[in-house]
């Protein structure tokens, strides 16, 4: 008798290195995705792209796509009741009214998938980063100094520039600012007005500057190991990077000292073992004088996660499955430990630096490395995301400067 495919449902605003590692798997996969990427579809049995759905594009729907994965992952679950598993990637972090609905109708008796992500309360305690800060107080670790918008008179005498104003859930860096001076917050707080925004629901927090790494761990509710420590590409000018505080990319593993490394291991594992988090994480820090201070904890598969695969030769999704069935953690464990780094990644997010021509899309497509393929069908619009590149090589440069490269054939295809 043939043992019946096993089939995953993937939720996300980026879905297609996921698909791309359950293909590899041997799974079934269908996705729920935002852009609906060339390179997504030989990967999956069926998708529902949100971009081709609605006949839009990503500026129209930037600010509610969370609520239409949400209604549209139904609508797939619906379509194929038989589906096993359900994933969900990023776009729905902090989306947990959206999150119920598709776990309320993975609820039905019709179904018998198994939900392969954390428990909306084990999310909630593990974005709430001023309960995480607080709890770091109490096991002497340190953090940056934090507080919310409506104690900034009280606060206000600890104030130092630059500073930081930012939603406590950055989402990529996508609300967070830099602040040089006091006018400066006061006109932000101003256009926020304008535009109906409540400062209260955003923080101060003191400037680090050093080091943005990320650590990727996996857990099972009660252990966790670390897969691995990668560096974080923030805010690259070269990639024509939107936003200060963008997320542009990894290297991995990252080029810190091994006393360093230990440091943002043991932090991970203490923080994940106290919220119980399950799979795999993504921790992002910032390295100061080989000090680690938290940023964020993103309680779901990291972006990072095609190039840390690349680095190990080791596929993370099938690994993230297993950690949800106690009977093979151990299994999950060994291998972790066992599996040492190949060589090194390189991945680099392009955004568009003007509107680019569609026409241009096929070359860009075609040169090598490039993944995240823009369909050559309408113009990506300045600022989105054009491609991403991911490089490997046996040396750490050589990776970095192979993915350099790309960057410049890109620019000589767009002008």
């Amino acid at each position: 008798m043939v043992e019946q495919i096993k089939t995953v449902l993937i939720v996300g605003f980026n879905t297609r290195p996921l698909a791309y590692s359950l293909k590899n798997s041997g799974y079934g996969v269908y996705a729920v995705d935002f852009f609906g990427d060339l390179d997504l579809y030989p990967n999956v049995q069926d998708s529902l792209v949100l971009i081709k759905e609605l006949a839009t594009n990503y500026s129209s729907i930037k600010e509610r796509y969370s609520m239409l994965l949400a209604k549209y992952a139904i609508r797939m679950l619906k379509k194929y009741p038989e589906i096993d598993f359900l994933i969900i990637g990023s776009g729905l972090d902090d989306a947990y009214e959206e999150r119920e609905m598709i776990l309320n109708e993975v609820k039905n008796e019709k179904y018998k998938i198994k939900d392969l992500n954390n428990d909306i309360e084990i999310i909630k305690e593990a974005r709430d980063i001023e309960s995480i800060y607080a709890y770091l107080k109490s096991v002497e670790i340190v953090f940056p100094f934090t507080f919310s918008y409506d104690k900034l008179k009280l606060h206000g005498d600890k104030l130092r520039f630059p500073c930081i104003f930012k939603k406590p859930k950055s989402a990529g860096g996508v609300n967070v600012f830099k602040i040089e001076h006091i006018e400066e917050l006061s006109n932000i707080i101003r256009k926020f007005k304008l535009k109906k925004l409540n400062p209260l629901e955003w923080v101060i927090q003191e400037y680090i500057e050093g080091i943005p790494v990320s650590c990727t761990t996996i857990s099972n509710g009660r252990e966790c190991e670390v897969i691995s420590i990668n560096q974080q590409i923030i805010g690259e000018r070269l990639l024509n990077s939107p936003k200060e505080f963008m997320y542009c990319g990894n290297t991995v593993p990252a080029d810190i000292p091994e006393e360093d490394k230990k440091l943002i291991s043991k932090i991970s594992k203490l923080l994940s073992d106290k919220i119980g988090l399950k799979g795999i994480t993504g921790f992002d820090y910032v390295l100061r004088d080989h000090q680690p201070y938290l940023m964020e904890i993103n309680p779901r598969i990291p972006g990072s996660i095609r190039a840390t695969e690349t680095s190990l030769n080791l596929n993370l999704l099938e690994l993230h499955i297993k950690s949800f069935d106690l009977n093979k953690w151990d299994s999950v464990k060994n291998q972790v430990k066992s599996t040492k780094f190949n060589n090194f990644a390189t991945k680099f997010i392009f955004f568009a630096p003007r509107d680019i021509d569609k026409s241009l899309l096929s070359k860009i497509n075609n040169l090598e490395c490039i993944h995240d393929k823009s369909e050559p069908n309408k113009n990506i619009l300045k600022r989105e995301p054009l491609c991403t590149i991911l490089t490997e090589a046996k040396d750490r440069l050589e990776s970095y400067n192979k993915a350099l490269k790309i960057v410049n054939k890109i620019n000589e295809i767009i002008g």
